[in-house]
């Protein structure tokens, strides 16, 4: 198929091709993915170094951005299953 094309050629159906970039939501997702694992990172270092970010505050931080991680999920989930 080239570009052009916006029918099937064997049934006639319409084709829909999607050309828009990554949404706000899927890339807020993965930002937020990788400030998790830095902040996992960085409070399993604070368990054997004692510079940085005490143990409780980033476990803490972690677990906030682990929520948040499942909820935009959850909405990137949703606004698929409404198309």
């Amino acid at each position: 198929m080239t570009p052009a094309e916006t029918e099937c050629l064997n049934c006639g159906a319409p084709i829909h091709v999607d050309t828009r970039k990554d949404d706000f939501k899927a890339r807020f997702r993965t930002g937020i993915k990788y400030f998790m694992y830095g902040s996992a990172i960085l409070t399993l270092a604070s368990i054997f170094v004692d510079v940085g970010v005490p143990f409780v505050m980033g476990i803490s931080v972690t677990i906030v951005l682990f929520l948040v991680q499942n909820s935009a999920q959850e909405m990137l989930i949703d606004q698929e299953e409404k198309k």
